[in-house]
């Protein structure tokens, strides 16, 4: 670590800052040949041999303590080059890191484990290192081992570890040191489902604790449940940095248009983007599998409906081919039509959709997905299994109403309805779907409180129940007085 890094980190960040970047630049040397390092050696800097690679330019943001931060993009964005100079593993090319308290890093696999020592020996090293003194140490190693739960392994040498091993041990190590900012990249996707649900579950302990989180992963349903805001890094720059539910929601309108433009439905070309979108309130969020199984709504060729409320053009996030465009939506309750709901649980609801086809097109599937106010996807169905509507060819000027009837299964809160229809070749297969239309956030419903029980959960759902006594009170007092 590097003198005016170790200064930076000593500063205080300004105000009530964990976290200041500004300016922030990794450039790599790339050398066609390997004379030309040599050449660029002897040279003394006079002449050049070598192209630039920004693996990071002008990055700058700034994170209060407390504060939950997503960092997203593909692969090769400069997410991990970022974090390992926020974690002063790298130096920066440009520009300034300040940090202020300490850090507990969950970087590349087995980042800071010397694979010849023992998993104990590591822990107490890495421990030191992260600035616990020996009665600390000592004090947290039983809790260490205990979350990491890999017997006794952890008097091996880590190189015989497998991956999932290496994640239990490094993550037990970080959440024991008591960090003032966590930062976790992409690491817990290798271990079992099990222990990711007591990693998450642990990280939401530590976020009401007041740490500050900075969290890489491609799962963009695990950025929204815990992060308050996204940073999207595209080719080493900020693409777009704020709320989750925006960044999430521009972040999946490119990923539509990407897979538009990787996949072409069979028999047509895919037509200019015709989006329309603004940046109102819009969520985000990868679309669920319209390929999934499930049950298909009714579908029936309509003239428009004046009952269903127009979509406007502007005020959602909206993507797509332009294809197909949904021209009215909303939900249907026992007392008419609504874009604002208001229902309780068990009650029966029907979300209307109403479909007009641009330009020829077949093979379609339409979906719908209700979120809650964090963005993520709880119910959704789709039309997969109509023949009546995937099977038919669709003519330009069609229209088609689709109607979704189910029981409400949501406990009390707010929830939006987003909409999309894809062509999907395959229905086995969800990388063959383009996107015609897909609009986010197109009405709300709000679920009253449940009564009398209300529950934790989220959902529940109407189920079949049996009670059966297998031994009465007069029974157990007979027994007992034999």
């Amino acid at each position: 670590m590097s003198s005016e890094t170790r200064a930076a980190r000593e500063r205080s960040a300004s105000g009530d800052l964990a976290i200041e970047v500004i300016g922030l630049g990794k450039l790599y040397p790339v050398y066609d040949r390997p004379v030309d390092r040599l050449l660029q050696m002897l040279w003394r800097g006079r002449r050049r041999y070598y192209r630039e690679f920004h693996a990071l330019d002008d990055v700058s943001f700034a994170l209060r303590r407390g504060g939950t931060l997503g960092i997203i993009g593909r692969n090769g964005a400069g997410k991990s080059t970022l974090l390992q100079l926020i974690c002063g593993t790298l130096a920066p090319s440009v520009g300034t890191v300040r940090v202020a308290g300490r850090i507990a890093a969950l970087l590349e696999l087995g980042a800071g484990f010397n694979p010849e020592f023992t998993g104990r020996e590591n822990v107490l090293i890495n421990a030191a290192i992260l600035g616990l003194g020996p009665a600390e140490i000592a004090a947290r190693l039983d809790q260490i081992f205990e979350f990491a739960d890999i017997g006794e392994y952890v008097d091996q040498p880590v190189k015989t570890y497998s991956s999932g091993m290496y994640v239990r041990l490094a993550f037990a190590v970080a959440i024991h040191v008591s960090p003032d900012i966590l930062v976790v990249d992409e690491a817990l996707s290798v271990g079992d489902a099990f222990f990711q649900a007591r990693c998450m579950a642990r990280i939401r302990r530590m976020l009401d604790e007041g740490v500050t989180l900075l969290f890489i992963s491609h799962d963009i349903a695990a950025v929204k449940a815990l992060c308050n805001e996204v940073l999207w890094l595209d080719r080493g720059r900020v693409r777009a940095h704020g709320p989750t539910d925006r960044v999430a929601a521009l972040y999946t309108r490119d990923w539509v248009e990407q897979a538009n433009r990787a996949a072409v439905a069979p028999g047509a070309a895919v037509a200019p983007n015709a989006r329309s979108s603004d940046s109102g309130s819009a969520g985000g969020g990868a679309p669920a599998r319209a390929a999934a199984s499930g049950a298909g709504g009714d579908a029936v060729q309509a003239d428009s409906d004046p009952s269903l409320a127009p979509i406007p053009q502007t005020g959602h996030e909206r993507g797509g081919d332009g294809r197909a465009r949904f021209v009215a939506a909303g939900w249907r309750t026992p007392s008419g039509p609504a874009q604002h709901a208001v229902v309780e649980w068990g009650e029966r609801l029907t979300i209307e959709a109403e479909l007009r086809i641009v330009s020829p097109c077949e093979r379609l599937v339409l979906s719908y997905h209700v979120k809650d106010r964090h963005q993520q996807h709880l119910i959704g169905g789709h039309t997969g299994a109509s023949a009546q509507f995937y099977g038919r060819v669709w003519r330009a000027g069609e229209r088609v109403r689709v109607r979704f009837s189910f029981a409400v299964p949501l406990h009390e809160g707010a929830y939006t309805l987003s909409l999309l229809v894809a062509s999907i070749a395959d229905l086995a297969s969800y990388s063959d779907a383009v996107f015609l239309d897909w609009v986010e956030d197109l009405s709300l419903m709000h679920v009253a409180a449940r009564r009398p029980f209300p529950l934790s959960d989220l959902v529940e759902l109407e189920h079949e129940m049996v009670v059966e006594m297998v031994q009465s009170g007069d029974d157990a007092e007979l027994a007992g007085a034999r």
